[in-house]
């Protein structure tokens, strides 16, 4: 259907409502339910562990070697999705991990829980870098780090929400012959296996395909994004394989590891460490962990205006870096339950709000096949935090009978992060693509 034409200021307004209200609700909910599979090991542990005789190393290294599933198969996983399609290729990585997530119910051992995690990554890959590359595809780097941060608040509201269901859940122990842990893995594994169908018919793939914009909203979004293709190409055009030995590339890959030690560290481990700092139930303690996601959801938000509004990614990626690492840091040292939270919270703050602008900066000087390549490789290269920060957590709690070290070690993580996006920085402002000269974020 044909339209009069609009102010570009109205039009623009218009385009990104719509966008807003049409992707971003589905992409939250898909990624809370990405996040919850990935961490419900986490709430499991509050009995599992003792069932299947499993001490803190084990966990730690079957929490960790998630991520070797993931790395391995990250790359071609999002070349994959660029070819064929979100809608379609989202949907299947949806359902495997569902499945595999489902059958994380029926481990007798170590052994048995270490091939599941593993499985659980392989079937998961791609995913996070793929939901990246899908805001790339619609949304124009000026309004980036905001609407990055409203789907990064799925990783908060799943703990939000995460937390009190694993504790009921936990609650239902021997209902049908089966322990808490067991339904906890059933429960929380069906909605992929279902929303996989629902993600095929409901995304759509790119702005071209868009029936549910006008003609000239989707001209007006197509022609943006081309145009700041073309201006980013116009610096420098990369090729997938120029891609993924890009200097920047492998700097961000190598900064993602810092972040993903102190998020994977805290995702697999807050529930006991939270436990660890004073005599609280099973329950309590999972409620408990909704207080610090609580307050990184609002982190995220004013956080990912701020970054939009200033135009500037790299500074505003390395203060919560170094905040984060101050909330892990004073956690180490601090005695009182009260005292822990509110250090937790600040740690749990720094990491989500860096996380609201560290995946904006990719798509500032990638485009195309080499942006799905060059994502996917930073994924991959910071996996290798998320491996090694839950297999060291589990290993220096065995070793020492507290988390203080542990924790001093994800604050080392987060803290040289944060230095390696300080130094980064353009010498010379170096500002997002504007198609509208001097505009500011709607």
């Amino acid at each position: 259907m044909q339209t009069a034409a609009a102010p570009a200021e109205e039009l623009e307004v218009r385009v990104i409502r719509k966008v807003t209200w049409r992707l971003f609700p589905f992409m939250i909910i898909l990624t809370m339910v990405n996040f919850l599979d990935r961490v419900n090991v986490g709430y499991a542990a509050l009995t599992m562990n003792k069932d299947l005789g499993i001490d803190p190393a084990v966990f730690g290294f079957a929490a960790g070697i998630f991520f070797l599933g993931y790395i391995l198969f990250e790359v071609p996983s999002n070349v994959l999705m660029h070819r064929i399609g979100a809608n379609i290729w989202l949907a299947r990585i949806m359902f495997t991990w569902g499945l595999v997530s489902m059958g994380m119910a029926f481990v007798w051992n170590g052994t048995s829980l270490y091939v599941m995690r593993f499985l659980l990554g392989v079937a998961e890959a791609g995913f996070i870098p793929g939901m990246t590359l899908y805001i790339l595809t619609w949304v124009p780097l000026r309004h980036r780090a905001r609407l990055t941060a409203y789907w990064i608040l799925a990783t908060p509201f799943a703990g939000i929400i995460g937390g009190p269901l694993s504790g009921l859940l936990l609650q239902l122990d021997g209902t049908y012959g089966l322990r808490g842990w067991q339904w906890l893995f059933i429960a929380e594994g069906l909605p992929a296996v279902l929303l996989a169908f629902v993600t095929y018919f409901y995304l759509t793939a790119k702005p071209a395909k868009a029936r549910w914009l006008q003609d000239d909203e989707r001209l007006w979004l197509e022609r943006t994004l081309r145009d700041e293709g073309e201006k980013t190409e116009a610096r420098r055009k990369f090729s997938l394989g120029a891609a993924l030995v890009n200097w920047r590339v492998l700097v961000l890959g190598f900064l993602y590891i810092g972040m993903n030690m102190g998020l994977s560290g805290i995702n697999n481990w807050m529930p006991t460490i939270i436990k660890s700092l004073g005599t609280l139930s099973n329950l309590q303690v999972t409620s408990i962990t909704a207080i610090p996601w609580i307050c990184a959801a609002v982190a995220a938000i004013l956080w990912g205006r701020r970054s939009d509004r200033r135009n500037e990614r790299y500074v505003n990626l390395a203060i919560p870096l170094i905040v984060g690492a101050a909330g892990f840091a004073a956690s180490a040292y601090v005695s009182s339950p009260l005292l822990g939270i509110v250090c937790l919270s600040v740690a749990v703050m720094g990491v989500i709000a860096g996380y609201t602008v560290f995946w904006v900066v990719p798509g500032t000087f990638l485009t195309g096949v080499a942006a799905a390549g060059g994502i996917a490789l930073v994924n991959s290269m910071g996996n290798i935090g998320g491996f090694i920060a839950p297999f060291a957590i589990g290993w220096l709690r065995q070793e020492t009978g507290s988390f203080s070290q542990a924790l001093l070690v994800l604050a080392c993580g987060m803290a040289a992060a944060g230095v390696i996006a300080f130094l980064i920085r353009p010498y010379r402002k170096e500002a997002d693509v504007e198609v509208v000269a001097g505009q500011q974020p709607v």
